[in-house]
């Protein structure tokens, strides 16, 4: 389940750039960048059965961190679209977001659970 939550997490992170961040500020590129980092190493460490260090746990944090922004980005977004009743282009927005944000967390459960 968490070399499918893996994949999962490259593809949806992938996804996300393309579609949305692809003229985008630094700082969400460089979470996508975490993102996919992370889950490449968690890929490596259940092929390799290798126990966790410590930047498993930092880059752990800062995804959990980054699906909370994306949590919070959504949740504005899903606010102005019920304020101007626009979701033409917000719903594939908010469906992939809500999707990305579940597959992360649902993901480091897992993965700490696991650990202990």
């Amino acid at each position: 389940m968490l070399k499918i939550l893996s994949y999962l997490n490259i593809a949806l992170a992938l996804a996300y750039f393309f579609g949305y961040l692809l003229n985008s500020y630094s700082w969400p590129i460089v979470a996508i960048l975490i993102v996919i980092v992370f889950n490449g190493m968690v890929l490596r460490h259940l092929e390799n059965e290798k126990a966790f260090n410590p930047v498993h746990y930092v880059l752990a944090f800062l995804n959990m961190v980054f699906a909370i922004f994306l949590s919070i980005w959504a949740f504005h977004i899903l606010q102005s679209s019920i304020e101007h009743n626009y979701f033409v282009d917000s719903g594939i927005y908010l469906g992939l977001t809500t999707l990305f944000v579940l597959s992360i967390m649902l993901h480091l459960l897992l993965l700490f659970r696991k650990q202990y």
